[in-house]
């Protein structure tokens, strides 16, 4: 049995994410995901997870290309599963190839195979991160200006009734 496993945030799981799974499962016959805790992310630098692991973890869980999930805080904890899972297959993104990353000398010694996985989309748990903030500040730009009207008729209203306009004789 061939095993795999990739790496990741795996934040706001999207359609990248899933082709990403998908392709890496159609290379191996059981996929282990290690998924990146919410503190651990935050501390590299990133930004923090809109979404808790508990989360993260049981969307992945629904997800039919993954066969099992483990977190993780810290690089050395990638080092500590390559180590003690006999893992045929290191999933890992395009952009990696030519930088080093956590782990990378490890499954070059051992002889675990380093697949790059292409991204042929535009999908990012950033850009969905956009869209979502752009949508949300459109609708309350909405609600701003619809309590901007309404305010301004419930003024309108209420100086009617208090101060009625006398009808000329």
């Amino acid at each position: 049995m061939r095993i795999g496993i990739t790496f990741g945030v795996f934040d706001l799981l999207h359609l990248g994410h899933l082709v990403m799974l998908e392709q890496a499962k159609r290379q191996c016959d059981y996929l282990i995901v290690g998924l990146k805790a919410d503190s651990a992310h935050a501390a590299d630098g990133g930004l923090q997870p809109a979404q808790t692991v508990v989360e993260r973890f049981i969307k992945l869980e629904g997800c039919q290309y993954v066969d099992e999930i483990i977190p993780y805080e810290s690089d050395d904890d990638i080092l500590d599963m390559l180590q003690s899972l006999s893992v045929d297959v290191r999933f890992i993104g395009e952009e990696y190839r030519m930088i080093d990353f956590p782990g990378k000398d490890y499954c070059i010694e051992e002889g675990i195979e380093l697949v790059y996985m292409k991204r042929k989309h535009r999908f990012s748990s950033q850009s969905l991160r956009q869209v979502v903030s752009r949508k949300e500040s459109m609708r309350l730009q909405k609600v701003e200006s619809d309590a901007r009207s309404l305010s301004k008729s419930f003024h309108e209203e209420a100086a009617k009734s208090l101060y009625p306009l006398e009808e000329s004789k």
